[in-house]
């Protein structure tokens, strides 16, 4: 397969090279038929004096195990794992909805709109994601990532656990939330009085749309949405401080 990838990729790097004369030879579509790995691809490809050339990203898209980009007006192909994980790729089981149960450990992605979740009485909710703030989940009173299974210890040292409410994950293989952000190593905090939970880099963009414009009135106070306290200077997400519950004063 790495031959195959690496004649593509001199092949592209000698057409760039004959660019300037190609008013010398007749250019065609490619009529050949292409399988990889014996799967039919629909590729562009060119005839350019009885041989055959493709873009280096339509090989790489179709082939894989390198990645093609332009950085600073130079052409750049990478092989390296490290570079390629800057967006990883989310594991397997991810087409389609799922159900999520509240609490209970599952090892497959992180929540998406349109899965269910199954609250501990019962009831199911849709989730889907905020119109204003984008985030999924909010507004409705659930943690659906509380459950998936993190990944603590390298080598034979590797035990699985599944995270907590107000806990934080260590294993990079979940991806990107609802906002863009990669998870890893990040915390996911669940307000304790609605019991909704989001990554902190989604109650961060909350907070930028919901933070209450007018100021407290005493140490404690909670807004109407039951997100934020006042703590005497600045409106605080409650999420961010469950240890504060007993100045928590509920309208």
């Amino acid at each position: 397969m790495k031959r195959f990838a690496l004649g593509f990729i001199i092949g592209g790097i000698i057409c760039s090279a004959l660019t300037g004369f190609a008013v010398e030879y007749a250019v065609t579509a490619n009529p050949f038929p292409i399988k990889v790995d014996g799967v039919s691809k629909s590729i562009e490809g060119y005839n350019i004096n009885d041989s055959t050339y493709f873009k280096l990203r339509d090989i790489a898209d179709a082939v894989g195990g390198f990645t093609v980009g332009f950085v600073n007006n130079t052409i750049t192909i990478s092989t390296s794992q490290a570079e390629q994980s800057e967006q990883p790729p989310e594991p397997a089981n991810t087409d389609g909805a799922i159900t999520i149960y509240e609490g209970q450990p599952r090892d497959n992605r992180l929540a998406k709109e349109g899965d269910i979740f199954v609250k501990a009485d019962g009831t199911e909710i849709v989730l889907k994601k905020d119109e204003v703030t984008g985030v999924l989940g909010y507004g409705q009173g659930v943690a659906p990532d509380v459950g998936i299974m993190d990944e603590v210890g390298q080598g034979d040292q590797i035990t699985t656990s599944p995270l907590t409410a107000n806990g934080k994950l260590t294993t990079g293989k979940y991806g990107l939330n609802s906002v863009g952000k990669n998870v890893s190593d990040s915390q996911y905090q669940v307000n304790i009085l609605t019991g909704e939970g989001h990554w902190d880099s989604e109650w961060a963009v909350i907070s930028q749309y919901t933070s209450p414009k007018e100021a407290g009135t005493e140490v404690g106070e909670i807004s109407a949405d039951k997100n934020y306290f006042w703590d005497s200077m600045d409106w605080v997400l409650v999420s961010e401080h469950p240890e504060y519950a007993d100045i928590f004063k509920v309208n």
